[in-house]
């Protein structure tokens, strides 16, 4: 790749930036990890929690122009929910003047235009909130048997539940201009019934799929193929930039 490449990792609903560490053992050398936390979550747990979309997008934008110089690469991974922040992230990078990411990767979602399935967890009472959010699969189990835990979870998970289910889609003027890939678990039913390739509407240049074992959290289950498929195409990706 030559130069190296800085990789923004935005987690997904009640999931903590921290989810993203191991994979830094596992990407190319030249590849920095950069985990991005959001307000009132993980290391950020002591700010205000923020259960808006454009705060929340305003605050990562904030986040990744303050890392990345004018002749940096960047590249954007956000999963689940995280790929709906990063998708409203890259227009607002784009619209505070700040050049392209060298890739986008979208993973565990549907595209951010299909709404064909919409929700109102965020809505239920907590036992039925819970029971909901358990059918995603990941640690809930343990956190629903830990009262403290609970405490601490419950409110960031209904928060972020709801910056998903009230997510209002408007239509973008322009096709996202940077190269992206998107990733989906092989037995992640919150994906597979919608119709992934629907990602292509927004698609200006390349648009990659691909598919790996595991249900929801295949980010944390099986994550192996997930930083193959980032170290390589941010190797191919990298000497094309460095041709032009």
């Amino acid at each position: 790749m030559g130069k190296e490449t800085k990789l923004f990792c935005i987690p997904y609903s009640g999931g903590s930036a921290e989810v993203y560490r191991k994979w830094s053992k596992s990407l190319y050398s030249d590849i920095q990890l950069i985990p991005v936390e959001l307000p009132g979550r993980g290391k950020r747990i002591f700010e205000p929690l923020q259960d808006d979309l454009n705060t929340i997008v305003e605050d990562i934008a904030a986040t990744i122009v303050s890392h990345v110089d004018s002749n940096d690469n960047y590249a954007i991974y956000g999963h689940s929910l995280g790929s709906l922040v990063t998708f409203e992230t890259y227009y607002k990078l784009i619209e505070k003047g700040l050049h392209k990411p060298q890739h986008i990767f979208f993973s565990g979602r549907n595209a951010p235009q299909d709404r064909l399935n919409r929700t109102s967890i965020h809505r239920l009472p907590d036992e039925q909130f819970l029971h909901a959010v358990m059918s995603y699969g990941g640690n809930t189990h343990e956190i629903i048997h830990n009262q403290e835990l609970l405490n601490l979870f419950l409110p960031i998970l209904r928060a972020d539940f709801k910056v998903s289910e009230t997510y209002d889609h408007q239509e973008k003027k322009e096709k996202i201009a940077s190269d992206f890939t998107v990733i989906n678990g092989r037995n992640d039913h919150s994906a597979t019934m919608y119709d992934m390739s629907e990602w292509r509407y927004y698609a200006g240049g390349a648009a990659t799929f691909h598919t790996v074992d595991g249900g929801h959290f295949f980010i944390i289950e099986n994550y192996g193929p997930v930083v193959d498929i980032i170290n390589q195409t941010l190797t191919i990706s990298g000497k094309i930039l460095e041709r032009q």
